[in-house]
């Protein structure tokens, strides 16, 4: 199906993978970050035909020019032939130059010496200069290519960063917001914690004893939001 192209299912949301010149664009879009299923598909899907649009497939000769992980030679499209002693034998240039079209031709080391696999080298770039145009590319991703940009819903939900969602082990209902105990006749404390991936971390504990479970509680959530706006903060 074409609208799933370059889109995968995985265990808790949609896989977007493309291929460019040996380069993966990834992203991963998740059902719990992006509200849902359906949210999570329709933002991989503009996230895609964006990367489709932004990275055209590469002319066919730069492609022709990478080396494959099979290659041997050190040369892309120059292999070698060797004999039972391993010893070079022939020197072989092959280029695939479009539908239907191969170039192909053998240097014997027996006939042209240490000047086959130069002359090999040479008739490759022969080969290359009849190359034109783009890489093909799947015909579901050429079709997206050509259909106009879709937007996304408008009632489609804003996906949640990351200290809004929760956390599976949390009990409160509240992200960053979470009671402890230290045993079991201790009433506990509620925390508010908040990290920052480049500033610094808030931690801040009410104690229950003090305040009562339900002030304790609420003191908690006021000081994760407050925590929330200074991490903002710091990090501009």
């Amino acid at each position: 199906m074409r609208s799933m192209y370059g889109i995968t299912r995985g265990g808790r949301g949609w896989r977007v993978e493309l291929k460019r010149g040996g380069v993966t664009l990834f992203k991963r879009f998740t059902f719990k970050m992006h509200q849902g299923e359906e949210a999570a598909l329709l933002r991989a899907r503009v996230w895609r035909d964006q990367m489709i649009k932004k990275h055209p497939p590469v002319p066919r000769r730069q492609r022709a020019d990478m080396l494959r992980r099979n290659n041997s030679s050190g040369i892309p499209g120059v292999t070698c032939r060797t004999g039972t002693e391993g010893e070079p034998r022939y020197w072989i240039v092959q280029t695939y130059i479009g539908p239907g079209a191969v170039l192909r031709k053998c240097f014997s080391v027996g006939r042209y010496g240490p000047d086959a696999k130069q002359l090999a080298i040479a008739e490759r770039q022969l080969h290359l200069r009849q190359m034109a145009g783009l890489a093909r590319v799947h015909p579901d991703e050429a079709w997206l290519r050509a259909a106009p940009r879709r937007p996304l819903p408008p009632d489609c939900p804003a996906p949640k960063t990351a200290r809004e969602l929760l956390r599976s082990t949390n009990s409160s209902g509240i992200p960053g917001v979470f009671h402890r105990r230290s045993g079991p006749t201790d009433p506990g404390r509620w925390i508010a914690s908040t990290r920052s991936k480049k500033g610094p971390s808030f931690h801040q504990s009410f104690s229950v004893a003090k305040h009562g479970d339900a002030e304790a509680k609420a003191l908690a959530i006021a000081a994760r939001r407050m925590q929330i706006r200074k991490a903002a903060f710091d990090f501009n």
